[in-house]
This record gives structure tokens, sequence and C-alpha cells, in this order.
């Protein structure tokens, strides 16, 4: 009874660790974004998805130096439909959210390409060191290409009374980015591992959900904040930029330390690939994402992790 509730009490501390981080985290990358004249968007698709997933690099490089190898594909497959499936489809029910897939089409390129990439890589079931370099080369390529999109800059004038300084919105940014990061360390680590743990299921199941859901709360939080202040732009990025940054930076990253053996995850890699899909169809056809969609994407999260404990 007492390792349960101490559990749960560690669920509540990362949970408003991961609320303070992304109101920080938001706040930082707003201003920056109106200091350096670059768009929510991309700010978005760089700076704020790097900040929310700096959970799965930890993670994957602790796994790592642990030999916990399925742990850390299973969190970044996991981690990416849950960015879709809840860190989307939960704040559809409250707000909708507003695009159109022709303003996305560079940044969906690139998720298919990595996830492309990640596919032949992982036909014989590893990722070598000559295969990690190749996941980095392509994420410095895509992260030259946000800053070179034509919608980049953003005409915006500072109003006199804002006090962030540069200086304060780096702070706020950087002081953002670790309380997400501490929060989900105590949210995954301290509370939902050892919960799962009691309730006796297998490690991989809790790698592909209850981990990667642990993982994906600042992408949630982040989204939430953002929407709740207007920044679609911030909170859409966020989630397409941080499925990037976990394929290319997060894999690549830790497939410099060593061999990542892997078990197949072919059916978890085109689950991804077909969430993806439907968000560009609601994007084309829908000009985004509304309660209905919203719903309909949580409920192919529900029965993705009802298949991994099956």
């Amino acid at each position: 009874m007492l390792p349960m509730l101490s559990s749960i009490f560690f669920l509540i501390v990362g949970s408003i660790g991961l609320y303070f981080g992304s109101e920080w985290l938001i706040d930082g990358a707003k201003n920056l974004a109106k200091r350096l004249k670059i768009s929510d968007l991309v700010i978005g698709l760089t700076i704020v998805s790097i900040g929310t997933s700096f959970p799965e690099l930890v993670i994957g490089l602790i796994s790592a130096w642990e030999g916990y190898n399925d742990f850390i594909l299973g969190n970044v497959l996991g981690s990416n439909i849950a960015n879709i499936g809840l860190a989307l489809g939960l704040p559809a029910l409250l707000y909708n959210i507003s695009f159109h897939s022709r303003d996305l089409t560079s940044v969906f390129i690139y998720n298919l390409i990595a996830v492309a990439y990640l596919y032949y890589i992982l036909l014989d079931d590893k990722i070598v060191l000559i295969e990690a370099q190749g996941l980095l080369f392509i994420f410095v390529v895509y992260m030259i290409g946000s800053f070179l999109r034509p919608d980049a800059t953003a005409k915006i004038e500072l109003d006199e009374d804002d006090n962030l300084s540069l200086i304060n919105s780096i702070s706020r940014l950087v002081a953002g980015a670790v309380m997400l990061w501490a929060g989900s360390d105590l949210f995954v680590n301290n509370g939902a591992a050892p919960f799962a743990r009691e309730l006796g299921v297998s490690e991989k199941a809790v790698g592909m959900t209850v981990v990667a859901i642990g993982t994906s709360l600042p992408e949630i939080f982040v989204t939430l904040m953002a929407l709740s202040r207007k920044a679609v732009g911030i909170s859409l990025g966020n989630i397409i930029g941080s499925n990037i940054f976990n394929i290319l930076f997060v894999l690549g990253s830790v497939g410099l330390v060593g061999t990542i053996d892997a078990s197949p995850a072919t059916e978890e890699l085109l689950f991804g690939l077909f969430l993806l899909f439907l968000l560009w169809i609601f994007g084309m056809f829908f000009n985004g994402l509304n309660k209905f969609s919203g719903a309909f994407l949580v409920l192919l999260y529900i029965i993705f992790a009802y298949l991994q404990f099956s």
C-alpha cells in the first residue's frame, strides 16, 4: 500500500513541475520569438520542441548506459504516438487547433524522411554508429531548413511595457526546460514506473505506454498552455518538431554511445506514420483539429495502448 501511495504522490509532484515548466517555457519562447522576430511556428519546431524532448533524450541515454535497448526505441516510438494521439488529441477537446497542411508541407516531409530512414536502418534490428551519424546529419539539415523557411520571420512590434529582456527570456526558457525535465523524471521514475510495477505489467508495455506518456507530458502541458495563450504555431510546431527531434536527435545521440540492439518495431513505426498521415488529412480537408477529430485521435491512442497490454 505504501509504495502505491508513494507513486501517486510523485505523479502529483511531477505534474506540478510539468505545469510550471511549460508555463515558463512558453513565456520565454514567445518573448524570444518577438525579440528575434522569429515566427511562433519556427520557435515551436525548434527551441520549444527540443526543450520538451529533453526527457526522451535523458531517458534514452540512461537506458543506453544501463543496457536497456528496447526501452530506448519503445520510449521514442511510444512518445511520438502519444504526442499526436494525446498531446494534440486532448487539447483539441478544449480548443480548436486551426492549421492547413500546405503551410506544413516541408515539416511533414522531414517527418516522413525521418520515419523512412529509421525504418531502413532498423531492418537488421539495430542502429550502429554510422547510422546514428546519419540521423544527426538529417537533424542538422532539418534545423537549418526550419530557420530558412519563408515564414521563419515575423513582423512584430514590441510593446514598450514588455518587461522581459532578451536575457530574461532565455533564462525563463532554460528554467522551463529544466523544470520540465525534473517534473517528467519524478513522474516517470518515481511515480509511473513503480506504479506500473506494482500492477505487474511487462517492461515493453511500460516503455510503450507509461514511460512514453510520462515523457510526452511536457508536450501535452506545453500544447495546452500555448493554446490557452492563442499560440497555435508554438503548440503545433512543438508536437511535430518533438517527433522529428525524438527520431533524429535522441536516437542519433544515443547511437553515439553504442550500438542500439532493438526488437522489431515495424508495427509501432507504421502506426505513428498513420497518425501523422491522419493529421495531414485533418489539416488539408478540415482546416485543423476540432472536438471530433481530437476525440478520434485519443480513441486511436487508447486502442494502441490496449494492444500493448493484450
